[in-house]
C-alpha cells in the first residue's frame, strides 16, 4: 500500500516506523529459523541468490530479496549532522535515498573509489548501500556453524549486522541481515 496524499507526515512516519518493525522482525525470525537449520545437521544450504559485496578489504553475502539494483557511485549530497555510517542523499530514479557506508559501520573511514557501487535496497524507504565493489552472485550458500578467526568476521560480528556465516566456493562469508542495513532512522 502506498502512502495517501492525504496522510499526515506524522501518520507517515508511524506507518514507516511500523513497516520497518515488522521487517526487523521477520529477519530476526528467518535468523532464529537459520539458526536452527545449522543445528540440523552439517551442510545446510539457504536458498535463494545472495549478493557478495565487498567492504573495506572483506566480502560478505547480502539477501537478493532485498535488492532492487546495483549502480556506479554518483554524487551524494551531504546530510548535515548525520550519523557516521551516512554518508548523504542520492536521487534513485526520481526518489531520494539515503546513502548508508558499510565501511562506516565498520569502523574503516574512507573515500569510496570511483569505481563503488550503491547496492539500491527497497524497503518502507529507499536505501543505497555504499560498497567498494559487488562481486557476484551466489546460489543457495550453505549455512555453518561457529566463528571463523579473521579479523574480518569479528569487525562484521560487532557491527549487529550479521545474521550468521556462510561456506560458498570463495570461503567462508558473513551473511549480512538485510533489515538492520535498512533501518535508518528518519532525518538521519
Amino acid at each position: 500500500m502506498v502512502d495517501s496524499p492525504s496522510m499526515t507526515a506524522a501518520e507517515a512516519q508511524a506507518r514507516r516506523a511500523s513497516v520497518q518493525k515488522r521487517l526487523a522482525q521477520v529477519e530476526e525470525e528467518i535468523v532464529r529459523l537459520r539458526r536452527e537449520l545449522a543445528t540440523l545437521g552439517v551442510d545446510q544450504r539457504l536458498p535463494g541468490l545472495y549478493l557478495t559485496v565487498e567492504v573495506a578489504g572483506t566480502t560478505a553475502l547480502l539477501p537478493v530479496e532485498a535488492v532492487m539494483e546495483v549502480v556506479r557511485l554518483v554524487a551524494i549530497e551531504p546530510l548535515p549532522a548525520a550519523l557516521p555510517h551516512v554518508r548523504g542523499t542520492m536521487l534513485y530514479r526520481g526518489t531520494p535515498a539515503v546513502v548508508v557506508d558499510l565501511a562506516a559501520l565498520l569502523g574503516v573511514r574512507r573515500e569510496p573509489d570511483l569505481d563503488a557501487h550503491l547496492v539500491i535496497c527497497g524497503g518502507a524507504r529507499t536505501v543505497a548501500v555504499l560498497v567498494d565493489r559487488v562481486r557476484d552472485l551466489v546460489e543457495s550458500p550453505v549455512l555453518v556453524e561457529g566463528s571463523v578467526s579473521s579479523e574480518s568476521t569479528h569487525a562484521w560480528d560487532g557491527t549487529g549486522l550479521m545474521a550468521g556465516l556462510c561456506r560458498t566456493p570463495e570461503g567462508i562469508r558473513p551473511l549480512l541481515k538485510a533489515s538492520a542495513i535498512l533501518a535508518v532512522p528518519e532525518g538521519a
